[in-house]
């Protein structure tokens, strides 16, 4: 499985493999972020509540981030956005330990969120640009393996960073955040060729029809409970386990340790094999698998039932998430790509600002499994909704209807392979950009 995972991010084409570099170093970075709060407290001038004001700061940032994402793709190419994010980044984490009031840190946090969130939207149009929409799935499968290697690695090495010298994480976080600038702008000196969004002209606020932008937020409804639902491990699993069933702590690491190896051995391999399946099934069969397993989680007290589990909700999310995104691709027309990449990433940031709410709510009293049941019958509602909204053009766009994708770079496929009829351009195509 490694080795055929290496193989396919090896044969992206390269504008995708520097992408793929470039965030594994990005979300490795992250790692003065999860210990902000400690630090804080650290420094025995805060209380509880101005820390958590200071640490909320950064995800209202990264919602900001998400909806004006569309607006700046609009103008500029998704590398100088994600370039653009990188050097915020640095430059705020190399400000953050000189300062000391709490509006500065404030301010300070919330610049952070929009720095650190945009590139998320810019990496989403830049996998469009550089994919063939037949790879897609494919294309997105490798970012997010790129995401969860980098966001596995970055807290691992805060964490004993934040033990010797706690002001050592802002220098190396910023440090692999310019690592990652460096690897886009080597890329992006070599070619200059435009995206398909620039081809189509300055994007757009709204769809060109009624139809395309009712398709959209009928996705993006149908969205939220996966958004919601998986913001509920890493937020709410450590006390479910703990608090909630009395098992061993170390029960959470070993459902954690599960879901990471089970993304990285076979997240890839998994949308390989399902590149030709519909959408529509592709994310029945997520929803499904999703459904079942935060139903279950939410049922179970035994710390080995619940590692198992955890691998059914972890293969909904393997196939959810890149469905997800190359559905959203399709369905958008080449002006509003961008816009609606960057909205879907704000449902993200919605989804994990509402399950701790809707989980306090939830598991009040004697029910600690009652958010993740109602995790599942929501993600089992919205896959019913989902058949319902297929019979409706107003609702779902077919498979054989393209409003927004594109053939990729040169007609290059993702996997770096070139489509048929077109063997002779594959060289150039290579190095097309985003």
């Amino acid at each position: 499985m490694i080795r055929g995972t290496f193989r396919t991010v090896a044969g992206l084409n390269s504008d995708l493999r520097a992408l793929f570099v470039s965030t594994l170093l990005f979300r490795a970075g992250t790692m003065a972020f999860p210990f902000l709060g400690a630090y804080l407290l650290g420094q025995e001038r805060y209380g509880v509540e101005q820390v958590g004001l200071v640490v909320g700061a950064f995800g209202l940032g990264a919602l900001v981030a998400d909806v004006g994402a569309g607006v700046l793709l609009g103008r500029l190419r998704p590398v100088t956005v994600m370039l653009g994010g990188c050097v915020g980044y640095a430059l705020v984490l190399a400000v953050v330990p000189a300062l000391s009031a709490v509006p500065a840190l404030l301010v300070a946090t919330l610049l952070w969120g929009m720095a650190f969130e945009i590139y998320t939207p810019a990496s989403y149009a830049q996998v469009v640009a550089g994919s063939s929409a037949e790879q897609r799935k494919i294309a997105f499968s490798c970012n997010r393996l790129a995401i969860n290697l980098g966001m596995g690695l970055g807290p691992a090495v805060g964490g004993l960073l934040f033990t010797v010298a706690p002001q050592a994480l802002f220098y190396v976080n910023a440090v692999c955040v310019l690592a990652a600038a460096g690897v886009l702008l080597r890329r992006s000196a070599s070619t200059r060729s435009a995206t398909t969004a620039e081809a189509a002209g300055p994007g757009r606020l709204l769809s060109p029809t009624v139809r395309d932008e009712s398709r959209f937020w009928t996705l993006f409804v149908l969205a939220l409970p996966v958004h919601i639902a998986y913001a509920l491990p890493p937020i709410l699993l450590s006390t479910y386990v703990i608090e909630g069933i009395g098992l061993p702590a170390y029960w959470v690491s070993v459902v954690f340790v599960v879901n990471a190896a089970a993304i990285v051995l076979f997240e890839v391999p998994l949308n390989k094999a399902m590149v030709h399946m519909s959408h529509l099934r592709s994310l029945l069969i997520g929803y499904v698998l999703a459904a079942a397993g935060f139903a279950l989680t939410g049922l179970t007290s035994s710390g080995p039932l619940l590692a198992v589990i955890a691998l059914l909700w972890t293969c909904g999310e393997m196939i959810v998430f890149p469905a997800l995104l190359s559905y959203v691709s399709q369905l958008s027309a080449p002006t509003v790509i961008n816009r609606n990449v960057s909205l879907y990433s704000a449902g993200v940031n919605v989804g994990f600002m509402t399950a701790p709410q809707i989980g306090g709510v939830l598991s009040a009293g004697r029910s600690p499994g009652t958010p993740w049941l109602a995790a599942g019958t929501a993600l089992a509602a919205a896959s019913v909704l989902m058949v319902a909204a297929r019979f409706s053009r107003a609702t779902w766009c077919p498979d054989d209807e393209h409003p927004g994708a594109d053939d990729g770079p040169e007609g290059q496929a993702a996997d770096g392979t070139p489509k048929d009829g077109q063997a002779d351009r594959a060289p150039q195509s290579a190095d097309s950009t985003g």
